[in-house]
């Protein structure tokens, strides 16, 4: 999510000094979108290491029956060792992400928007038609479809950023309330 909102700022928003951007000079390309998974794939499995490496299985004897024992994974970590990993899992896999997230589609909200306002039709009367009467449009113009495929986009923005939030929320929360639990309580 992070790269695509990258990729799209660096694709809509105009350069420094330049009023339109101009997509197919700034797009990343294959060889940059190829180089952005092996980070994110590098990135994915060193923060996944720790835990996959602090897990044992252990059995469990005293379950409750007579003639069955329990096969359980469970931590090796210590509580601060937990707790550190929990706390950096959610700033490197949530914070940080979403902030970039929500600071790349603020920017490009504010620059379509920007671009809405510049382009909305005025209200003023339009033309004047066979009988010398003047008509109006209904604040309606060629400009109608751009501002409104604006407006659509910007919602669209908004939802992707409220669906990542609101699909990770979950785990960060439980994620959390454990750290709280084990440092403070």
């Amino acid at each position: 999510m992070v790269v695509i909102s990258v990729e799209r700022v660096r694709c809509v928003l105009p350069t420094q000094g330049h009023v339109v951007a101009t997509p197919s000079n700034r797009s990343i390309g294959i060889r940059g979108t190829i180089i952005a998974f092996a980070v994110i794939w590098v990135l994915s499995v060193v923060m996944a290491v720790p835990a996959a490496v602090s897990f044992d299985v252990g059995v469990v004897d005293h379950t409750g029956s007579s003639n069955h024992s329990l096969v359980v994974c469970h931590s090796t970590w210590n509580n601060l060792q937990r707790s550190v990993y929990s706390l950096f899992l959610l700033v490197f896999s949530y914070v940080l992400p979403q902030a970039v997230l929500y600071v790349n589609y603020g920017r490009l909200v504010a620059y379509l928007w920007s671009l809405r306002l510049a382009v909305a039709p005025s209200t003023q009367p339009r033309a004047v038609d066979a009988d010398n009467q003047t008509r109006r449009d209904g604040g309606r113009s060629a400009a109608t479809p751009i501002a409104g495929r604006t407006a659509s986009t910007i919602k669209m923005l908004v939802t992707i950023a409220i669906l990542f939030l609101a699909s990770w929320a979950p785990y960060f929360a439980i994620m959390t309330i454990e750290v709280i639990h084990i440092l403070f309580l």
